[in-house]
């Protein structure tokens, strides 16, 4: 299998990323929703395309060839990892923790004191975001869009390709227009269908919302899967 389809596969598997999602639903509740989703857009491409182009580049010297020892032994190691993430949020074991946590967080400040979660509150980024100032949405683009797990595989399988400068960017530029997508496409129907695109938004994020946790659970399979294979491939 080429690197270019290996990247391409890991690209739409970190499209799937609710946190732009919701990032995306906040601006839309703001006056000029488009020029704000420009700017977080513009932030998290930044963000994401500067830490992929350093990454790749650093990563150049070391990995020398996508069958190293490096190479195969890190796509099992991550690939046990999702798999171990896949089968925790399969078996809900994440809200036991939770559930766990709270009742000894309770236990500490003793019984007859009521500890209150604060799960209510917005996270701090939605809070910024919810302001509608453009500069502080660009700014929250780049703060938020860190390079995630597919993101970092991908960037991985570039360097240890050995492909040429203009090759790594632009597989680099492709993964990133390809993982933008939950914003690229509101945007774009901003642009041209105004009226329809946040009612088909929030219709998306109700499915979204209702399926997370299955979802989660298949994204996290899928890359398991695809590196152990790789893995044992290569090995």
């Amino acid at each position: 299998m080429s690197v270019e389809l290996q990247v391409l596969i890991l690209a739409f598997e970190a499209a799937l990323y609710p946190t732009l999602l919701a990032a995306v639903l906040v601006l839309l509740a703001q006056p000029r929703p488009a020029r704000l989703i420009a700017a977080y857009l513009t932030g998290g491409l930044i963000m994401s395309i500067t830490a992929g182009c350093l990454i790749v580049f650093a990563l150049g010297g070391i990995v020398e060839s996508s069958s190293s020892t490096l190479s195969w032994s890190a796509d099992l190691a991550v690939g046990g990892l999702m798999l171990l993430v896949a089968v925790a949020l399969g078996t809900r074991a994440d809200v036991r923790w939770r559930e766990r946590r709270r009742a000894r967080r309770a236990g500490k400040h003793g019984p007859q004191v009521e500890v209150e979660e604060p799960d209510g509150k917005e996270p701090w980024s939605e809070r910024i975001l919810a302001r509608g100032s453009v500069p502080l949405v660009l700014v929250a683009g780049i703060a938020i869009n860190v390079p995630g797990a597919a993101y970092l595989i991908a960037l991985k399988d570039i360097a240890a390709a050995q492909l040429s400068t203009a090759h790594s960017v632009v597989l680099i530029l492709v993964f990133n227009a390809i993982m933008f997508l939950l914003a690229e496409v509101p945007l774009v129907g901003l642009l041209l269908w105004p009226e329809r695109t946040g009612e088909m938004v929030q219709r998306f994020n109700t499915w979204l919302t209702g399926h997370t946790r299955q979802i989660a659970i298949v994204v996290c399979l899928l890359i398991s899967a695809f590196l152990i294979a790789r893995g044992v491939v290569n090995a």
